[in-house]
């Protein structure tokens, strides 16, 4: 038997196939296509077994519809804008550009060299200028139809370094670079109004087949509620305070309203009071805070009273109006009313600070309606202690729809829908990114680039300091004369969020070996949509939403004629390794702790499964494991280890297992040609065994368990050419079929 040489047998294969284009993929009309999709990478110069894991998956499934006779669509590409090659920029004193292109020949020579089947013709880099122009194309199609717009929003603000901070870059209120405090500061800011789509996005998630976590992350992103929104009058004022609320039913049980601590109004309530000093504490704490620090610690709840009162809408009574750190102002009206005896954060609001707390439901018909809470009751129940005529004793929706139809008879309110997810800010104020294809000019205002000037290039001349936007340090591309007037005036420095560039790259690829246009809209419907999409769960909100935002805008502005981007989504599993254990601190520890007590508190460790993570030190390198067992090897083990789906650990053992069956499997055609034996009655078997298997593969291919298809191809009928040997089986020609 020859001996399997790994890297002359898969590097000669590549070769082969690169020679003969068998993996290109064109339009041909009348074929059956299929389209097979990873989420794009970030370029961070290193392959890492996640990658290996998504690409394995991938390409299985890419190879597998060709053998059915699809035209397979399988490309690959580069999401390479982003903060980490300007912050490797800032450290290095490079340029994102230079470190992005670097990057990116490592890793498209490591995944080469895994033999993953794509068409590479068709690479998609983000901050390719014949991308990103496209991107600043759409962005003034979107300005004309009145789904772009411009709006002072609160930024997360960096005084010492002068720069405006993600979410993801702000600590415990601080700086993730200077460690010095993070304020919100209002800014200009550029919005696409994704909401114009929430019907259309939550109706469109019962058409696709994405997996119901994902949908139920989706719908609570979109977050559609059904409600009133309320108006109370402030006593001796002419200022009304609109609130919005899902239980209009609860609405006798208000016993107090309380503001978002930068709502307008808070600070004109309080002003030359006695809770100025009180209000202007709990208003700097939460404007330090970021967006996500402040839901994230709603439970801590803080509050301050204002003195005034508002008027009950129905009954007419005074209820008093707090200021609560729980309230933000951009989320719905910015106040809210609340009802302590129906409401869990309320009671708790209300027991901290003793407010009346009143029963105006109970939850069993006819129960007592005067027995004290001793905790919310935040279920539907029967109305009571309402005080007018017409309202006790109704229940659920019943009882919201009588207060709604009161209320709007009253002029006090409205039955109305309200919805979680707000209008996208696309603004980053950073460089590596695309450039906003606006003009502000003194005279005539925010003036679009005309279209026959795209794409707006990012210039080179910039400084990297960490010091406010890079792009305002180039006087070239700064200082520019209006398209309009002609006048003096500076360009838009503000570039694109990066999700951006993913809410389309999918359709470019359909069509990407041309500039011409974004792409040829019979060449995307033909390829689209995505039939098979395979990412982590971290992007089942954000990207998917704006992916599928960005597809449901274009197809209005006559692109193509695709509704939803993807059809079938997969989230991988983790790829887990060991790591040490503190069972007494619940932590994970870096793996050089391996075999010592744990550090924080002497206890001794054990050993616990853990995602790989350079911070734990548990990673294995693709490359160093590649050149010894081979790219087969490791994705065989990468599809052998789990489904899909499923967290998958990392084994040593079970790799030189993998390496030891794809030895076997080398040598056996070998082996199986050698043979010169008579027919017999085992033979029979053998062909239904092989039949039996064949069905059983395809069938786990179909329902994309990859894990019982190579089960079935790599091991079972391995088993089945043993048996059959042992039972003298060795006739050629049922070894040829095989």
């Amino acid at each position: 038997m020859s001996d399997y040489v790994l890297q002359d047998t898969e590097e000669s294969w590549q070769k082969a196939w690169d020679d003969s284009k068998i993996f290109n993929a064109d339009f041909k009309e009348g074929n059956p296509v299929f389209y097979c999709l990873e989420m794009y990478p970030y370029p961070s110069g290193k392959m890492h077994m996640g990658h290996v894991r998504n690409y394995s998956i991938g390409d299985a499934v890419a190879r597998y519809k060709r053998l059915m006779g699809f035209d397979v669509l399988y490309p690959m590409g580069f999401d390479s804008f982003g903060m980490p090659a300007e912050n490797a920029a800032i450290a290095e004193g490079g340029h994102p550009h230079d470190i992005t292109e670097r990057n990116m020949a490592s890793i498209t020579e490591q995944i080469k060299r895994m033999g993953f089947s794509y068409d590479w013709r068709r690479l998609v880099k983000s901050h390719d200028p014949q991308y990103y122009r496209w991107n600043q194309w759409f962005f003034l199609k979107f300005l004309e139809n009145k789904l772009a717009y411009q709006q002072y929003a609160p930024v997360n603000w960096c005084n010492s370094c002068n720069t405006v901070l993600a979410n993801e870059q702000v600590k415990a209120g601080r700086c993730w670079r200077c460690n010095g405090p993070v304020i919100q500061k209002e800014m200009s800011q550029w919005f696409l109004d994704i909401t114009k789509y929430s019907q259309e996005l939550l109706d469109g998630l019962e058409d696709i087949e994405f997996p119901e976590n994902v949908k139920a992350l989706q719908q609570d992103w979109i977050g559609r509620s059904e409600g009133a929104e309320i108006e109370f009058s402030v006593e001796n004022r002419d200022d009304k305070i609109r609130v919005f609320t899902t239980r209009p039913d609860t609405l006798f049980g208000v016993t107090f309203v309380t503001l978002a601590p930068e709502h307008d109004l808070a600070r004109e309530l309080v002003t030359g009071t006695e809770y100025q000093k009180d209000w202007e504490i709990l208003h700097d704490e939460i404007i330090a805070m970021s967006e996500f620090d402040r839901i994230k610690n709603m439970g801590k709840k803080k509050g301050v009273p204002t003195g005034s009162y508002a008027i009950h809408p129905i009954t007419g009574e005074r209820v008093p109006i707090w200021i609560g750190n729980f309230v933000i102002a951009s989320y719905g009206t910015g106040a809210v009313m609340a009802v302590p005896g129906h409401d869990e954060r309320d009671f708790d609001f209300a027991k901290m600070y003793d407010i009346p707390i009143k029963r105006v439901l109970v939850m069993s018909e006819g129960a007592d309606a005067s027995e004290e809470l001793k905790s919310a009751e935040s279920d539907l129940g029967w109305m009571v202690n309402s005080g007018i005529d017409g309202f006790d004793g109704l229940y659920g929706d019943a009882a919201k729809s009588a207060v709604c139809e009161y209320l709007e008879n009253n002029g006090k309110g409205t039955g109305t829908v309200n919805w979680k997810i707000r209008p996208w800010l696309i603004s980053r104020q950073r460089y590596w990114g695309t450039p906003i294809p606006i003009i502000h000019c003194e005279a005539c205002g925010a003036v679009p680039v005309p279209e026959d000037q795209l794409p707006v290039e990012l210039p080179r001349d910039v400084v990297f300091d960490g010091k406010g936007n890079p792009l305002e340090s180039s006087e070239t591309f700064c200082n520019v004369d209006c398209p309009n007037c002609g006048m003096p005036a500076r360009r838009e420095t503000d570039t694109m969020d990066t999700f951006v560039d993913s809410s389309w790259y999918f359709l470019r690829y359909t069509d990407s070996m041309q500039n011409d246009t974004c792409f040829n809209p019979e060449v995307a419907n033909h390829w689209m949509n995505v039939d098979f999409y395979c990412g982590g769960i971290e992007h089942a909100q954000m990207h998917l939403i704006y992916a599928r935002f960005w597809t449901k805008a274009l197809r209005d502005i006559g692109l193509h004629d695709i509704d939803e981007p993807f059809n079938e989504l997969l989230c991988q599993g983790m790829v887990n390794k060991s790591a040490p254990w503190c069972d007494t601190c619940a932590i994970t520890l870096n793996v050089s702790h391996s075999g010592c007590n744990c550090p924080h508190c002497g206890s001794e460790l054990s050993e616990r499964s853990a995602k790989m993570s350079k911070s734990l030190g548990n990673t294995v390198s693709p490359e160093d494991m590649i050149e010894k067992y081979g790219a087969d090897t490791v994705r065989l083990f990468i599809l052998f280890a789990a489904n899909p789906t499923a967290g998958m650990d990392w084994s040593d053992s079970a790799l030189e297992a993998n390496y030891r069956q794809m030895v076997q499997l080398y040598g056996m055609p070998e082996s199986i040609l050698a043979w010169d034996g008579e027919a017999s009655g085992i033979d029979l078997w053998m062909l239904a065994r092989l039949k039996q298997r064949c069905a059983q593969w395809q069938a786990a291919m179909e329902s994309y368990d990859l894990r019982g298809a190579v089960d079935a191809s790599h091991f079972d009928l391995v088993k089945d050419l043993n048996w059959y040997r042992r039972r003298g089986g060795s006739n050629l020609e049922v070894g040829k079929d095989v």
